[in-house]
């Protein structure tokens, strides 16, 4: 029978490799290592992996083979489609075996469908590969998305060192890796003696390619007659996001502080995600309407009109903890509702709207202080709050020069620098 054949063909060995490819954080124990089969079906192979057992679907297997034939050497780009995998494919009689490196070799029974001319094919799963997709805490953690944001208020922050000097930040890689983790957990880092007109543009390609926007490449936030926006202004400025009217809001804003001796002014930043999920602690029918009811946002001015409507909160649809992905929230460029006003879920949104302000404007919750010359900020523009007190313009002169990029970067640069400084799984996940 094809099970039992298959079965005999199957040897476990326990794993042993030298190659320096396959690095974890825990070396010792990648070298302990264990692969062997404890069943397999028609449709699946149920392996146990260090005595965890895993289970593996055939066509998963196929369409994820990472052979030459299936994966570009050069480009790392596939080659097939997944639709091209017969939903019949299975191994062949005696097809599977583990070979001496305590990889798994399948040999499988049909080709893709659409391709001509191939009769054969052999696909080949390192041990590691295999543990990095046998759960998704291990697809989590390969992908560096295991560590959690640190949730924070005014207390919290203030125990925390968010300071990090110019030059560690742009000629060290691990000056920059330290930060890109404070981001990561707190969403906010200031970076100090940063010197010149353009350094903010310095700074956030260091991290990234910069987000142009009809702002221009960098912005200056001045105090200046018939302004475009708010922040042109010396007006107080309350809590918000940037460009929420944008189909796709950037990720990350950079402000840095050319001169600032003006009377008032002073910024502060709220942890919104600390906000949301408090209101889900204390009132989940709240957070469940923030979730799902509509917000437009707008820019109508200068000659542009931007707009796009989203909920406050949005959870991460694949997470397994329902994990807040981003927020929306900038009360100064709303628009008039879209939705169906005359119906009572609007007034039951607004209820859990002012809760949820509450939550952000409660001091304790919120981290103040005067952005000084020569500073700049950096923070997650999709969770953190950002506002400024009124200044007066008079009194002096208070000059900032922003810059936005956006998360893929962000997220990017993180991935590649913990792959180097504390590499987690097979380079080639």
């Amino acid at each position: 029978m094809f099970v039992s054949r298959l079965l005999r063909s199957l040897i476990a060995l326990p794993y042993s490799s030298s190659s320096s490819r396959f690095i974890t954080n825990a070396a010792d124990r990648t070298n302990q290592l264990s692969l062997e089969l404890k069943s397999i079906n028609d449709t699946h192979a149920t392996l146990l992996i260090d005595g965890k057992e895993a289970k593996f679907d055939w066509i998963f297997l196929r369409d994820s083979c990472q052979c030459t034939q299936c994966i570009d050497s050069s480009t790392r780009q596939k080659l097939h489609n997944t639709t091209d995998v017969p939903l019949t494919i299975a191994p062949r009689n005696e097809g599977v075996q583990i070979l001496n490196d305590n990889s798994l070799e399948i040999l499988w029974n049909k080709p893709l469908l659409n391709c001509q001319g191939i009769t054969e094919h052999r696909s080949s799963y390192s041990n590691i590969w295999l543990r990095t997709y046998s759960s998704l805490s291990n697809i989590a953690r390969a992908r560096y998305h295991d560590r959690p944001a640190v949730y924070w208020n005014r207390k919290d922050i203030e125990s925390v060192n968010l300071r990090v000097q110019c030059d560690d930040y742009l000629h060290s890689d691990r000056g920059l890796y330290h930060t890109l983790k404070l981001l990561n957990d707190y969403g906010l880092i200031f970076i100090d003696n940063v010197q010149g007109e353009l350094a903010v543009e310095q700074l956030t390609e260091r991290i990234g390619e910069i987000r142009h926007t009809f702002y221009g490449k960098s912005w200056d936030v001045k105090s200046t007659e018939k302004a475009i926006n708010v922040a042109y202004t010396s007006q107080a400025l309350g809590l918000h996001m940037d460009l929420l009217y944008f189909e796709a809001p950037p990720g990350l804003q950079f402000l840095h502080s050319l001169t600032n001796d003006v009377r008032g002014g002073a910024s502060y930043y709220v942890d919104a995600f600390r906000a949301a999920e408090t209101l889900r602690r204390q009132n989940p029918q709240a957070f469940r309407l923030l979730c799902s009811y509509p917000v437009t946002f707008h820019y109508r001015n200068a000659g542009r009109h931007y707009h796009f409507t989203r909920p406050t909160i949005v959870l991460n649809p694949f997470s397994s903890d329902q994990r807040i992905d981003h927020i929306n929230y900038s009360p100064p460029f709303q628009a008039p509702f879209e939705s169906d006003t005359s119906k009572e879920e609007f007034r039951q949104f607004i209820q859990a709207f002012q809760r949820f302000r509450d939550l952000l404007e409660d001091p304790s919750n919120s981290y103040e202080l005067m952005l000084k010359k020569d500073q700049c900020v950096i923070f997650h523009n999709r969770r953190i709050l950002h506002a400024r007190r009124e200044f007066d313009a008079s009194s002096g002169s208070r000059w900032l020069k922003g810059c936005y990029t956006d998360l893929d970067n962000f997220q990017d640069r993180l991935r590649t620098f913990q792959e180097k400084f504390h590499p987690v799984a097979d380079v080639h996940i």
